[in-house]
């Protein structure tokens, strides 16, 4: 297992849905041609996955229940300002018992989570309306939303890396 707080990453951030899809791009061609190589613990089909998973829950709407109220104050006290300002979550968080519907697909392969990730992107270019609260840090406008999932984006595939 690795440490994903002290692995290796890229510089990565984005300020646009086309930068994040220019990324993804230049990913996928790396793959294909057999050259994406990964500094952490989930495979990249795990990470397309996963922030598919997440990004469809905000359009979609979360799961039934609430989360601890420890954590819903850390994330509206603490973390809400750094996310919506473009700020990456932090590396090596654990997913919380209770919110396992975010973790990866078993045996998810790199086009399903790629398509999962594209289709999110996709609704919201067209128009598609997020849910107005998130479990974690409340209230949030369209393009907090658009911001949080740019950050959490960036973070998790700063893990990989297209060697050319």
């Amino acid at each position: 297992m690795i440490n994903t707080k002290q692995a290796p990453r890229r510089e990565l951030s984005f300020s646009s849905l086309g930068d994040l899809k220019a990324e993804l791009d230049r990913l996928d061609a790396a793959h294909a041609a057999g050259n994406l190589e990964n500094t952490g613990n989930w495979k990249p089909a795990e990470i397309y996955d996963h922030l598919g998973r997440f990004w469809t829950c905000s359009l979609d709407g979360f799961p039934a229940g609430k989360l601890p109220l420890p954590l819903r104050l850390l994330g509206r006290f603490v973390f809400k300002k750094g996310a919506i300002s473009g700020s990456q979550p932090p590396p090596g968080f654990k997913i919380p018992k209770g919110a396992e519907h975010f973790l990866p697909r078993d045996g998810v392969t790199y086009e399903q989570g790629a398509e999962a990730l594209r289709t999110c992107i996709e609704r919201v270019e067209k128009g598609d309306s997020y849910v107005p609260e998130s479990p974690l840090f409340g209230k949030l406008t369209r393009d907090q939303w658009t911001t949080i999932h740019l950050g959490h984006c960036a973070m998790h595939l700063s893990f990989l890396d297209p060697k050319s």
